[in-house]
């Protein structure tokens, strides 16, 4: 049977019928298998410790989205808000806050249904109040906005009449311009028709020439003569000097 070191190296003895070549193959492909055994266990680690990362990272964007407001979307046109305090609607006052720099009250603007009418009703204590403004300085912002845009809507402050009236009228200014230019002659023929229908209508009444009573001066008689004889004398006196 033999001692210990030869069961051993019978268990190290080399496998009968294989050649050296068949030998180098084998080990090659058993450290392959080894190998790629590694590989693979170290990919399931890393996965296996990537996948609580990602829930963390899923469960953190989770809530930052349900921290984060949806953003509102307002069906007013710029337009809009040109137009008298009285016709904005609801989307149109909280553009208006949006642009004032209160965007953060929007959303309880729209839930009381603020539209332009009681937009003009908002004092500083309900701003306080009703919708928690706390600083002074922004609601006096705030109801000054609001005076200015009713100023501008009186009839004396709005321009926006002025601008229509003007748009209308260019359009007619340069429509008689041309009328005038294409019928000159039959508007200088009626212009001459309509003077003398007006001298015809108004005729002019006679001189008051009834004879001056004895006794009696005519101021305007006597304003002529004199000048008529201050005339001669003075072209007496030119002709003196002249000779």
């Amino acid at each position: 049977e033999g001692g210990p070191r030869e069961r051993d190296r019978s268990w190290c003895a080399r496998p009968a019928g294989m050649s050296r070549p068949a030998r180098r193959t084998a080990r090659f492909l058993f450290i392959a298998l080894l190998l790629t055994s590694l590989v693979a266990s170290a990919k399931a680690e890393e996965a296996a410790a990537e996948q609580p990362d990602a829930e963390a990272a899923a469960q953190a964007a989770a809530a930052q989205a349900a921290a984060e407001p949806e953003p509102i979307i307002l069906n007013c046109q710029a337009a809009e808000l040109i137009e008298p305090l009285t016709t904005w609607s609801v989307d149109c006052t909280a553009q208006w806050l949006e642009n004032l720099g209160f965007g953060e009250l929007k959303t309880a603007f729209m839930g009381n249904g603020v539209d332009g009418k009681a937009l003009e009703s908002l004092t500083l204590s309900t701003l306080e109040t009703d919708y928690g403004m706390r600083n002074e300085d922004d609601r006096k912002q705030m109801v000054y906005s609001i005076k200015d845009i009713r100023k501008k809507d009186n009839y004396r402050g709005n321009t926006n009449d002025w601008q229509n009236f003007l748009m209308w009228l260019l359009p007619c200014a340069g429509v008689a311009h041309w009328l005038s230019m294409k019928y000159e002659k039959q508007i200088a023929k009626l212009m001459k028709k309509y003077r003398k229908w007006q001298e015809a209508r108004a005729t002019p009444k006679p001189l008051n020439s009834a004879p001056v009573p004895e006794g009696q001066k005519n101021d305007w008689i006597d304003g002529i003569n004199s000048d008529i004889s201050g005339g001669d004398k003075k072209k007496t006196k030119k002709t003196r000097k002249v000779q």
